[in-house]
Parts: structure tokens; C-alpha cells; sequence
């Protein structure tokens, strides 16, 4: 057995430790220019959403309020920048509060963390949420009273996690927020909720109570366009960069990330971390490729260690699929077939639309691609391929079920090659079974 010789931590090994960042960072001037989080001072190529987001939000004025806009669009769309932009220039007119949704996992988890940004204190799960929505709405009148304001702008980042959780009722929750908003509305102070999500809130499983009284005012944000993550990619570089960064560079960036629905938080991070494995002179193409390879491992533990347990499972069932049939492309009714049979005996399996609604929030994720296949009298079918290796993949889901799969392959490979070494076989029609057996043997079956 080899033992790996521990490094000791010391003063010394700190300050080599501080000496190898520095190299890393030497390249840059001022890093926040390419963390995806920052907000510009200028927006890029989403004139037109902050227009339809701006129409709805100052009809106020002409007396008529939009109980709720729904933002959706895929990641790294620019939703959130541009919302967060527009919200921050309209401080005259409006109070505003900006939630993001994902660090809760059921919907009066959601609840307590609008609470918290309102400045209140967290209820428990056994006040109800009832209780929760009567203090969101006691808090919003506080802040419109203290701010000597009519009109109150809350925006739900990442929207779509109430749709994840299986106990909770995302219908009622949805339906009390815009019933909170017409009691204000008596008061004489308005209330508008601003969703951002990665599908259209009218693609969920909503109660028809629930959809006429939302209304169809949506802003959709369609992929960056390569120009436009180009011209993004310029603008920071310029800034976050001590010397110039090679146009060839910035285009190589912007290619691979728009070949994967033009993300341009992607292709910040892709442009930063280039910089970081650089030598601190300048960056190569070889340095993005390491990037790109370096980011993809990350994304897959992000998207997966974040994800529901079904959404976990659904992509599981992809990546077992994939690999013990050999096809990249996995039809929609096997991967719910390989997903139900995937379940905890104690877990009850989603519906076969929820699990198609999935599908669509992975496509969103860029894990998975999709395509719709015409399949003549049968209609059309949808189909759903990893992006990734499913090997890269599987083990971050379960290292041990990863494995089992593995070992399923190979026995499932052994077996056909058996079949195959039997029909060859001269004795296949005689007695000779010593020579089935030796074969078994041979192949460990």
C-alpha cells in the first residue's frame, strides 16, 4: 500500500500558497468585471425586454396595475441583470424588494425568505401560510408607509423552485400573493410581482383560478445572440484585464458559449477562469479549452447537487440509458421508464407530464440538449441527449450506483458476446456443452 506524504501547514507553506495566487491574479486589474454577479452600469443588447418591463411597471401611472409580469428565458440570459438594472432606476417611483428563491426548497421556505428581505422575522412551518402571507403583506404596507410610497415592486428570483417542492401546493401559494395584492390594492397601495424563471409560469401545472387572474404580460428573454456575447466579453475584458486581451480570445469565448444557447454568464466565467490557469503574461486558446473542461465538471456539481431529488433522478435515468444502450438520444417515455424504476420504494414517481417539465428546466440548465422527431402516424416525439459524457456525469450523481451501472454494461456486453461465440459455434447443435460452459467461464458469467 502506498501512503501519500502529508505537507505540513506552516507560515512557510502559507506564504508559497499567497505567492502562487498572486501569479494567478497578476493578468487581472480588477476581477468583479467578470463575476457574472456584478451589476454594469450599461446593459447590452436587452433594450427591448427593459422597454416591455418598463411599459408594465409604469402603467401605474395611467391608473392600471399589472398584478404580476413573468420574466423567464435560459440561463444566463440576462433576466436577473437586467430586472435588477431596471429596478435600481426606478427608486423614484416605487419601493422594491429583490428575492432569490433558490436557497429554499419548499414553498414556505420561500415564504420566510420574502419575510427575511422584508425584514421581518422567520415563521414556523406550524404558523401556516396563511400567516406568512398576512405578515408579507402587513410588511410591504410598513415600507410603503415609512417611504411615503404607493406602489411596491417584489421581485421573485429563480421562481420556478416552488414548482419543486412535492408536499407543497404552488397553486395556492401563487394565488395567495395576487389575492395579497388585491387587498392592498383597497388600501390604496399597489403590489406588482415580478417572476424570473426559466419557462413561462403558464407552462405549470397552475389552477385556471390562478392563470386568468396572473394575465398573459410576459418578457421573454431569447439567447445572446454571438455578436452580443462578443460584444459583452469586450466591454469587461477591457476592464477586469491589465493588458489588452487578444480579439481571436474574446471570439474563441464567445463561440463555445453560444454554441451552448449564447450564456453570458458562462462566458464570463469561461473568459475568467482562462485567465487564471494563464501563465500571467496572456491567455491561449489551450487555456480556454482547460477552462471550458474545468467549468463543465463544476457545472455538472452545481446543476446536480442543487437539483430535487426527482430532478436528480431524471438525470440519472438519462445517463443510465445512455450508457447501457449505447444510443445518445434517450426518447421521453424510456427516461420516465428508467426513472420509475430508478425511485425509492417509499417515493411515489411524478406524473409523466411533471416529468416532461423537468426535462425542459434540464434543457435549460444546458446538461441536456433536445429534438422533436416526427414518428409518421404515431405523431412527434421529443428526445433528450447529455451534452456531457454520461461517464463525466454518473459518478456525481452516486459514485456507488454509477458503478453498479458500470458493472451491469459490462455483464450485459459479456452475454452478447457470448450469444454471438455460440452461434458461431460448430457444436451449438449438438451435445457438446462442455464448450457453452468453458465460454461462460472464459467471460466470467
Amino acid at each position: 500500500m502506498i501512503y501519500a506524504l502529508q505537507v505540513e501547514l506552516t507560515k512557510k507553506a502559507i506564504d508559497s500558497i499567497r505567492k502562487d495566487i498572486a501569479k494567478q491574479n497578476s493578468i487581472f486589474s480588477d476581477k468583479r468585471y467578470l463575476d457574472s454577479l456584478y451589476l454594469p452600469s450599461n446593459i447590452i443588447g436587452r433594450r427591448k425586454q427593459a422597454e416591455q418591463l418598463l411599459k408594465h411597471i409604469e402603467s401605474l401611472k395611467q391608473g392600471f396595475v399589472v398584478p404580476q409580469i413573468s420574466v423567464y428565458g435560459r440561463s444566463g440570459s440576462g433576466k436577473s441583470t437586467v430586472v435588477k438594472f431596471v429596478c435600481q432606476n426606478i427608486g423614484d417611483m416605487a419601493s422594491v424588494a429583490f428575492v432569490n428563491l433558490r436557497k429554499s426548497k419548499t414553498v414556505f421556505g420561500c415564504a420566510n425568505l420574502i419575510l427575511s428581505e422584508l425584514g421581518s422575522r422567520n415563521l414556523k412551518s406550524a404558523e401556516g401560510l396563511n400567516k406568512a402571507v398576512d405578515n408579507i403583506g402587513e410588511m410591504i404596507e410598513k415600507i410603503l408607509v415609512s417611504e411615503k410610497k404607493k406602489f411596491f415592486l417584489l421581485v421573485l428570483d429563480e421562481y420556478d423552485v416552488i414548482f419543486s417542492d412535492p408536499r407543497g401546493k404552488p397553486s395556492d401559494f401563487v394565488y395567495k400573493l395576487l389575492t395579497l395584492e388585491e387587498n392592498l390594492r383597497e388600501k390604496g397601495l399597489w403590489l406588482c410581482i415580478v417572476t424570473i424563471s426559466n419557462n413561462a409560469l403558464s407552462d405549470y401545472d397552475l389552477d385556471d383560478r390562478v392563470k386568468s387572474r396572473m394575465g398573459n404580460n410576459e418578457v421573454f428573454f431569447s439567447p445572446y445572440a454571438e455578436s452580443d456575447v462578443m460584444q459583452i466579453l469586450q466591454d469587461r475584458a477591457d476592464k477586469a484585464f491589465l493588458k489588452k486581451v487578444n480579439k481571436e480570445i474574446l471570439q474563441y469565448c464567445a463561440n463555445l458559449s453560444s454554441s451552448d444557447h449564447g450564456d453570458a454568464r458562462r462566458a464570463l466565467d469561461l473568459l475568467r477562469v482562462s485567465g487564471e490557469l494563464s501563465d500571467g503574461m496572456k491567455i491561449t486558446k489551450s487555456d480556454v479549452d482547460k477552462a471550458q473542461e474545468q467549468l463543465q465538471k463544476d457545472r455538472i456539481s452545481t446543476i446536480v447537487s442543487s437539483a430535487s431529488y426527482h430532478l436528480r433522478v431524471v438525470i440519472g435515468a438519462i445517463c443510465g440509458n445512455t450508457l447501457l444502450t449505447g444510443n445518445s438520444w434517450n426518447a421521453t417515455s424510456a427516461i420516465y421508464t428508467k426513472y420509475s424504476k430508478m425511485m425509492a420504494n417509499d417515493t411515489k414517481p411524478l406524473s409523466y407530464r411533471r416529468i416532461v417539465d423537468l426535462l425542459i428546466e434540464l434543457e435549460n440548465t444546458g446538461l441536456v440538449t433536445a429534438r422533436t422527431l416526427s414518428r409518421g402516424r404515431y405523431g412527434y416525439g421529443t428526445e433528450y441527449k447529455l451534452k456531457l459524457s454520461p461517464e463525466m456525469v454518473g459518478p456525481v450523481i452516486e459514485k456507488e450506483w454509477w458503478e453498479n451501472q458500470i458493472k451491469i454494461k459490462e455483464n450485459n456486453d459479456k452475454m452478447k458476446e457470448l450469444e454471438k461465440s455460440l452461434k458461431s459455434s460448430p457444436f451449438r447443435r449438438g451435445r457438446g456443452f462442455s464448450f457453452p460452459y468453458a465460454l461462460m467461464k472464459k467471460y466470467g458469467l
